[in-house]
């Protein structure tokens, strides 16, 4: 799996991607093309799996300072802090692990 610009995407990554506020930094903790991952919850790897929620050509995210979708508002469903995301044009490497 390769970033726009031809880097390797690798577990640890530091990547900005854009959110309704501008951009937002993450770290890449799962592969969706190989399956590895960082320390993850072994409910949330499970039902990854079972679900088949990621696609080879996506990573999953986790929030690195704030999580930019999360709200207070109880008519909303909760977020998590973790997001799936496509690795394209969008996913930009900021530093690596």
């Amino acid at each position: 799996m390769e970033y726009c610009d031809g880097s390797n995407v690798l577990l640890g990554d530091r990547v900005t991607v854009p959110v309704p506020e501008g951009q937002a930094l993450a770290r890449v903790v799962m592969l969706g093309d190989s399956r590895e991952h960082l320390e993850l919850d072994p409910q949330f790897l499970e039902w990854v799996e079972s679900a088949k929620v990621l696609a080879p050509t996506s990573v999953v995210i986790e929030w690195v300072d704030h999580n930019p979708f999360a709200h207070s508002d109880a008519a909303l469903a909760p977020v998590g802090n973790y997001m799936f995301t496509a690795v394209d044009e969008c996913v930009e490497l900021q530093s690596r692990a």
